[in-house]
């Protein structure tokens, strides 16, 4: 049965570890990937796409994806499947269907609790769950529509990052990914890899959408996140180990990224991953 012109079939969590693959194919419906943490390269309609941590797909039916991981971390991603009904909804997916950034962090809390409403099946969840995705859909076409203008101003001049540009942030990133248990700032980082902090911090949001402050967090959070699913150590270890002071401080940023507690979100971990969930 669909609700306001949108079938949701199927919301999951998937976990690529190193060597897994998403072989290229296509399907009849809409797809959403959002990718929660790892990295790679995934192919969009034959389209090399870099992946970070809230990078996301719109997919539009009849268009070949696939996904390949890199480095030594799993790939966590969230994904959606449905189907669309109603035309003008149609065709506002098809106009904005490619690849986004999550920028202000909105659409991974939405997606949670799309996949929440799935699995609780509470009355009238496939109505509720059908209405978010429809406002996430039509915010998308409007980031795309807004974007259009600017576009068109830069017709003639290549305004993107340069490689030496691209080359700083991606140094920046990897100093974080290294350093991140340690008391480290952007003066820090900028001071060992030989840029001013203010050129570094500016290249460096221009290319993945976040402040160096955000990407430290999210970086720590998500080694959090490995510490407390895949060892029994306690919260407060933890929190030391991937930098924070405090297990207050911990808990206060980790609710902030995730919306609940440390705790909470080790137990719908593991109860939850690969775990398949259908609105029917």
């Amino acid at each position: 049965m669909n609700h306001h012109g949108l079938q949701i079939q199927w919301a999951a969590r998937y976990e690529y570890k190193r060597g897994d693959r998403l072989e290229p194919h296509q399907h009849r419906f809409f797809q959403l990937i959002y990718f929660v943490d790892g990295s790679g390269s995934f192919t969009l309609d034959q389209q090399a796409v870099p992946i970070s941590p809230g990078v996301f797909f719109l997919i539009a039916p009849g268009v070949m994806h696939g996904f390949a991981p890199q480095g030594g971390r799993a790939s966590r991603t969230l994904d959606l499947k449905f189907n669309l009904y109603d035309d003008e909804l149609i065709d506002t997916a098809l106009g904005c269907a490619g690849s986004f950034m999550d920028e202000d962090g909105q659409i991974k809390p939405l997606l949670e609790q799309i996949r929440s409403e799935g699995d609780g099946k509470q009355p009238y969840y496939q109505a509720i769950s059908a209405l978010m995705l429809s406002q996430l859909v039509y915010n998308l076409a409007r980031k795309r529509t807004l974007a259009e203008p600017d576009a068109a101003s830069a017709a003639g001049q290549d305004k993107g990052l340069t490689y030496e540009p691209q080359e700083a942030a991606q140094r920046l990133a990897a100093y974080v990914e290294a350093h991140f248990a340690q008391d480290i700032s952007l003066n820090d980082a900028a001071y060992e890899i030989g840029y001013s902090n203010s050129y570094l911090g500016r290249v460096f949001r221009a290319s993945y959408g976040v402040t160096f402050s955000q990407y430290l967090r999210q970086v720590r959070v998500e080694q959090a996140q490995k510490l407390i699913t895949g060892t029994p150590g306690s919260l407060k270890t933890i929190a030391w180990q991937v930098g924070f002071k405090t297990i207050y401080h911990f808990t206060r940023v980790f609710k902030e990224v995730e919306g609940m507690s440390p705790g909470e979100w080790r137990q719908r971990e593991q109860a939850g991953i690969r775990k398949d969930i259908y609105f029917d």
